[in-house]
């Protein structure tokens, strides 16, 4: 359907989106809702739910950012003609390894922006890597705990999806002596909005992130990122990722099965001597991943 309050709008930057996705809130992530309003207040794009808006629009655009194709956002045909900037977010890149990169190389797409790093590589070996940008998740701004980080108790949580091979050890984790599970899940059992979501990790002083065994789920999900802004001690599964990122001992515990019954039983004995851990993670967020950060990154990547 086309958007007749979009007709007559000038802009020369261009959003990419199923709206109707976007306003049900059918997101998987907590996150990507608020990357989306980010990027529409930055830069007052045209919205494109259509090839035939982008037909519509293209001479006006200059610059587009697209949410993930054929997931998020439609696959559009790039008039090459048009010269457009154009940035598409990719998340998983095991799921896409049949199509993703071919799309890229037809419409000449500028930029491929990656949630993930060696995951992505893994998979798509041969990429362009002038195409390349590693877009890691990011926190919104507002839900980053200002509280004075402090002990409660040492009670270790862990929550979140478990239906799926992805999560085996979550799943392990779950079952280990002094965990303490949470049914709650925002894709398989969602009870709170996002606003209540953040509010709730910040109730706790110790969260686990882990996901699967299988290397093709390497992935610095959601969770680390939210965990580590709520002010909590991130205990995470090593990720290649990570490094990167940021995270290292001085601000996470990272474990794998052989080492997480020692990282758990070390917490639970001392949790006043992970305090230092656990402002120095919310630190890293603040420093480098808000979604203000990646809408300035943007901005400077399309307008240098």
């Amino acid at each position: 359907m086309i958007k007749f309050n979009q007709l007559w709008k000038s802009s020369e930057f261009g959003l990419v989106i199923d709206w109707n996705f976007h306003t049900n809130n059918r997101w998987v992530s907590a996150l990507t809702p608020y990357l989306v309003n980010a990027l529409v207040e930055e830069f007052r794009p045209i919205i494109i739910s259509s090839q035939l808006e982008y037909e519509l629009h293209k001479r006006k655009i200059k610059y587009i950012v697209s949410m993930e194709p054929g997931w998020a956002a439609p696959k559009i045909v790039y008039d090459k003609k048009q010269r457009h900037v154009v940035g598409v977010f990719v998340s998983d890149p095991h799921n896409k390894t049949d199509w993703f990169q071919s799309y890229v190389e037809k419409n000449d797409i500028s930029f491929a922006f990656s949630l993930y790093n060696k995951p992505f590589w893994r998979h798509f070996p041969n990429f362009m890597k002038s195409k390349f940008v590693h877009m890691p998740w990011a926190i919104p701004d507002q839900y980053i705990s200002h509280h004075e980080i402090s002990v409660r108790n040492s009670e270790v949580v862990i929550f979140g999806a478990k239906n799926s091979d992805a999560y085996d050890i979550r799943n392990w984790c779950r079952e280990q002596a002094g965990v303490v599970n949470y049914d709650l899940s925002g894709v398989e059992n969602k009870q709170l909005s996002d606003e209540e979501y953040f509010h709730w990790l910040t109730t706790f002083d110790a969260i686990i992130a882990a996901g699967s065994s299988n290397p093709i789920y390497d992935l610095v999900t959601p969770k680390y990122f939210e965990i580590a802004a709520s002010g909590a001690l991130l205990v995470g599964q090593f990720c290649e990722d990570l490094t990167i990122l940021g995270f290292d001992d001085s601000n996470s515990v990272s474990f794998n099965q052989d080492s997480f019954l020692c990282g758990i039983n070390n917490y639970k004995d001392q949790p006043q001597n992970y305090l230092s851990i656990r402002n120095n993670a919310r630190s890293l967020i603040k420093s480098k991943h808000k979604i203000s950060d990646r809408v300035k990154f943007i901005r400077n990547l399309f307008c240098s």
